[in-house]
């Protein structure tokens, strides 16, 4: 297993590099100018002031210079400096803050979506063709057709504005205030869901397994066949299903953080692009997408515990 850990690390190095290329490119030669959105109407008309303005950010040297220099910077451990949304902040501080809280809510989400999604897709399952089957996979097939950007305002005006069950939901005052329920639910609702329908259909083909009968069979109890025979098997493509969720809520909760003003991982990006802060458009790209690669690997990792012929190569 450590063999095959090292392995995969290793198998890593060139995607992560490929990614820190492209956004570096994308940032490089792409159109914008940092210092004109830092600025604005205080941008200096006299030449000379802003070449030592963009000499003093790095921004005048070649491509290749500047790239060399962040890898070198990067190796480190130095991510550089905000230059717009929080100027001269270190990126490195402001992605560890964020990160605190997109971890807590999306750790929540995940929570919630891991004890309710499975059981409820069990539940359909073993109810197949019946009204409760029918009841819970008609929300599973329509609540995810709502986009956050739509569903957030709904819910505000009716649990804030109409009912009043919630104080304004603004802000973020840790996961036990209540002003979290709502990007909660917003954050559970789509891939619960998708968990619902994903353990439905697995438990079904589970259960018309030649295992699972012979099981029966034998005068094996029911809860023992589901816990022994049928999960194991069927927690495989949820399993799979279970690591996109996650890296998901963590790096792409863009919609919900803005929206509730939540300062999480989701907002900085957001923060960054809409402000084109060059430094923070890459380390929020580059946490990215080693969240969404560690998610995988871990996913990996976790396959021969359910399913012992999965073997690591």
């Amino acid at each position: 297993m450590l063999q095959y850990f090292i392995k995969r690390i290793a198998q890593l190095v060139p995607t992560v590099l490929g990614v820190i290329f492209i956004t570096f490119s994308l940032g490089y030669f792409g159109p914008g100018d940092p210092l004109k959105h830092q600025l604005g109407e205080r941008l200096p008309s006299d030449p000379a002031q802003l070449e030592r303005l963009r000499k003093h950010y790095g921004l005048d040297r070649p491509f290749h210079v500047q790239f060399s220099s962040y890898i070198g910077k990067l190796a480190r451990g130095d991510m550089g400096i905000s230059i717009v949304v929080q100027s001269k902040r270190p990126i490195r501080d402001m992605l560890g803050k964020a990160l605190r809280t997109s971890v807590q809510l999306g750790g929540a989400a995940a929570l919630i979506i891991f004890v309710l999604g499975i059981p409820l897709g069990i539940l359909a399952a073993y109810r197949k063709n019946t009204w409760l089957d029918y009841v819970i996979v008609s929300l599973a097939a329509l609540l995810p057709t709502v986009p956050p950007f739509v569903l957030a305002p709904l819910l505000l005006i009716l649990f804030v504005l109409q009912l009043k069950l919630l104080p304004a939901s603004f802000g973020w005052a840790g996961l036990f205030d209540s002003r979290a329920i709502l990007p909660l639910i917003i954050l559970v609702i789509g891939p619960m869901l998708i968990v619902v329908r994903q353990t439905r259909n697995s438990i079904i083909e589970a259960l018309t397994q030649d295992y699972v009968r012979t099981a029966r069979s034998k005068g094996v109890l029911e809860h023992k066949v589901l816990s022994r025979h049928v999960l194991k098997n069927a927690m495989i493509p949820v399993l799979t299903s279970m690591g996109f969720i996650i890296s998901g809520l963590l790096t792409g909760s863009l919609f919900v953080e803005s929206i509730f003003g939540i300062p999480g991982f989701g907002k900085l990006i957001y923060d960054g692009l809409r402000a084109y802060d060059y430094p923070l458009i890459l380390g929020t790209t580059l946490v990215g997408t080693l969240i969404i690669l560690a998610s995988n690997l871990l996913v990996d990792l976790l396959y021969p515990f359910f399913d012992p012929r999965v073997q690591f190569g």
